[in-house]
């Protein structure tokens, strides 16, 4: 093998290596997530990837992807994750947006929000035991009444009438 053969072999042997070492970074590209919603997410090439330049690079694709559109990038929700050590989990950002005409009202003020660490569920089956309303003064106005009727004050007929009066409003 000549001098020129041994220098091509060795650069592309180490060109390869470089490209096996270094992997690929890559992007989801801009997907829509609904009216003028949009989530862009991007992934390291290595563990030694830098999650702060991965998520700045998702800026610039979501702030470049508004201004092609005339609009005004809105940053919605951000996350990241850093890498596991696992093999082919390297770091990376995910970002949700939109893209907003300059007068437009969400535009006005950033609503970032931080990705849940706890999640809670809420049980929503509730028994409701079915008793009659009842105030604190039910029993004491049947009790009156009966006094009344008792005393003979209120007729049997007009004793009913108060009764079923009183049952019907509690």
């Amino acid at each position: 093998m000549s001098e020129v053969s041994k220098v091509k072999c060795f650069s592309a042997s180490t060109l390869i290596g470089l490209m096996i070492l270094t992997g690929c970074a890559t992007s989801s590209g801009v997907t829509p997530i609904g009216e003028d919603t949009f989530m862009i997410s991007r992934n390291g090439a290595g563990f030694w990837s830098s999650t702060a330049q991965i998520k700045a690079e998702a800026f610039k694709d979501a702030n470049t992807y508004c201004i092609k559109q005339g609009k005004h990038l809105q940053i919605v929700r951000t996350s990241q994750h850093e890498a596991s050590g696992r093999p082919g989990d390297f770091p990376g950002a995910e970002i949700q947006f939109m893209c907003l005409n300059s007068n437009d009202r969400e535009l006005s003020r950033p609503k970032l929000q931080k990705e849940a660490d706890t999640i809670v569920k809420i049980k929503k089956d509730v028994r409701v035991k079915n008793t009659p309303k009842k105030h604190d003064g039910f029993y004491q106005e049947l009790i009156k009444l009966e006094d009344l009727h008792k005393k003979g004050i209120l007729t049997d007929e007009e004793f009913s009438k108060q009764k079923q009066k009183i049952l019907n409003d509690n």
